[in-house]
């Protein structure tokens, strides 16, 4: 059995991985800054162990904390985007700790996951990984589609009304999304002792698809009413999306992000490795929304 210890689960990818990760050969702790905030948020059953642990301003908890024959840390990026410099600085602070604390169990093998927006603000992360001389990888994985990720909680608004108003280039945009429960399935099976030492890889959905395509297909599964499409230029499209399907601010700036990043990435350096087999994007709408 492999032991991990996570950390991140403020994240939507962390907040999930507490849940799903864990399996009868995958061992998983997770760290959170506060348990009785986190189990007010969490709708799923949580599945790993959970400590209450505040990677920033340590405390007693950090400096008692111990967990033994651990085989890799894997730390989902926390900061809402590493393009802010305070943003960085806190997410630089929160990860050297984390390697801190993966050290006292004797290890030095740690997974830091990252985003697609992420990719061109990485090397402050690299250089401190660097300087701490662990033995670390950097995935950067494309947008996750799955029950209450970003894409979802928009296309849920966005059912839940007669007429829907889009952009055509935003509708039309072709992208690789990653089935969410894909990306728990393919960091349990990637041979990390011994492989992808000081690299960043890159790990994107096998299906490109549109995001009108993509909703239509949510649709298929939460509504059974005909929809009317209507097609409106860019600023009535930012206007309308905010305005009339009650989408608050947060959710907004995450899909402007995602449709400024987003790109079919090249997933051959771990292939060469580990073949790994993706879950149909058809099935997985139909599954986890």
């Amino acid at each position: 059995m492999k032991k991990v210890l996570i950390s991140g689960l403020n994240t939507y990818l962390g907040r999930r991985a507490s849940c799903y990760l864990q399996t009868k050969d995958f061992d998983v702790t997770g760290l959170v800054r506060n348990l009785s905030i986190f189990n007010k948020i969490v709708k799923e059953k949580v599945t790993a162990r959970l400590f209450e642990l505040d990677l920033l301003r340590k405390g007693p908890a950090y400096d008692n904390f111990q967990i033994s024959n651990l085989n890799f840390g894997i730390y989902f990026t926390q900061v809402p985007t590493l393009d802010n410099d305070i943003q960085l600085q806190l997410e630089l602070l929160g990860l050297r700790n984390f390697v801190e604390i993966c050290r006292r169990a004797g290890n030095n093998r740690v997974i830091y996951v990252a985003r697609l927006m992420d990719e061109h603000f990485l090397e402050p992360v690299r250089n401190l990984l660097e300087a701490l001389r662990v033995q670390y990888t950097i995935v950067v994985k494309s947008s996750v589609i799955g029950k209450e990720s970003v894409l979802n909680r928009i296309f849920s608004k966005l059912a839940k009304r007669q007429t829907i108003f889009y952009w055509n280039w935003v509708a039309s945009l072709k992208f690789h999304p990653l089935p969410l429960l894909d990306v728990y399935r393919w960091l349990r099976e990637m041979p990390w002792e011994g492989n992808f030492i000081s690299e960043v890889i890159y790990l994107g959905g096998h299906e490109e698809v549109t995001f009108r395509n993509l909703f239509y297909q949510f649709l298929n599964y939460t509504s059974d009413t005909q929809k009317r499409e209507i097609g409106v230029n860019k600023f009535f499209a930012k206007l309308l999306l905010s305005r009339f399907n009650d989408i608050n601010k947060e959710d907004i700036d995450e899909f402007r992000r995602v449709l400024y990043y987003e790109k079919n990435v090249d997933n051959s350096t771990w292939q060469k490795v580990q073949s790994f087999e993706f879950t149909p994007l058809k099935a997985y709408v139909s599954m986890d929304t």
